[in-house]
């Protein structure tokens, strides 16, 4: 009953806040989008700590692609800024294309979904569980980390080995039919290859990776994970929210 409770505060939430927030397309004047923007507005009293938002793509002369989707989520890039009751923040449209195909310009309806300072959110329901659905798999993503460190501090696995084992993490999750929601992680497991690769070379008889390294990166991962754990609106709270969602479509 707790958790059927928070889905509804979720989804009452949602409602009540989701005329607050606009998102407007500027569309450029030059030819293709390469200048197009999508404008997000907060016109409540509440700082909107992240969002996604998402748009049709269309190319003319070339292939269908899949839409056109950006977050910006503190939670799991620190470099993402609040964005303040009663401003804007304009969204970039940078899509890769090949040269003979002309375009790509973004089409409306644009669907955002955001999540405020105080857990509450606004907003498209199956965007907010895609967004949602990035901070679980990177909490996973860092767990597997913290375990597979822990796991060579332990048993002084040699490098070759343990570099091999975290490009095979990353190879996991560059499948073509797993969505970007889930190759988030991808670029954890890369950072950490290179990190092993950037470390002297033990001398003999020495353990691989050093403890000094195994302890540094842990303490970065656990601190992480918590963030991750702690975020708002909660992970477990949110995923019943999408499975709700889910039946409701």
């Amino acid at each position: 009953m707790k958790n059927l409770a928070s889905v509804a505060c979720i989804i009452a939430s949602s409602f009540s806040l989701s005329a607050q927030i606009t998102a407007t397309l500027n569309k450029s004047s030059l030819s293709g989008s390469m200048n197009d923007e999508i404008k997000i507005r907060n016109n409540s009293e509440i700082n909107l700590v992240a969002y996604a938002v998402t748009a049709k793509l269309v190319f003319r002369g070339g292939p269908n692609r899949p839409p056109f989707v950006v977050y910006a989520d503190p939670v799991i890039d620190p470099r993402s800024k609040s964005l303040p009751g009663h401003q804007e923040r304009s969204v970039q449209v940078r899509v890769p294309h090949r040269k003979d195909e002309m375009g790509p310009f973004i089409e409306e309806p644009i669907l955002f979904a955001v999540v405020f300072e105080d857990g509450s959110t606004a907003g498209d329901a199956g965007l907010l569980t895609r967004l949602m659905l990035r901070r679980s798999n990177m909490l996973l993503s860092v767990e597997n980390t913290l375990e597979t460190l822990a796991d060579a501090g332990r048993r002084n696995v040699p490098r070759d080995q343990l570099i091999e084992r975290f490009k095979k993490m990353a190879d996991s999750l560059r499948h073509w039919y797993l969505p970007p929601e889930q190759q988030i992680g991808l670029s954890l497991y890369q950072a950490m290859v290179g990190k092993l690769m950037n470390l002297p070379e033990p001398k003999y008889g020495t353990p691989f990776p050093p403890s000094e390294f195994v302890e540094q990166e842990s303490a970065i991962l656990r601190r992480q994970r918590v963030t991750l754990i702690e975020s708002q609106p909660n992970l477990a709270d949110a995923a019943l929210f999408g499975s709700v969602n889910n039946r409701s479509n």
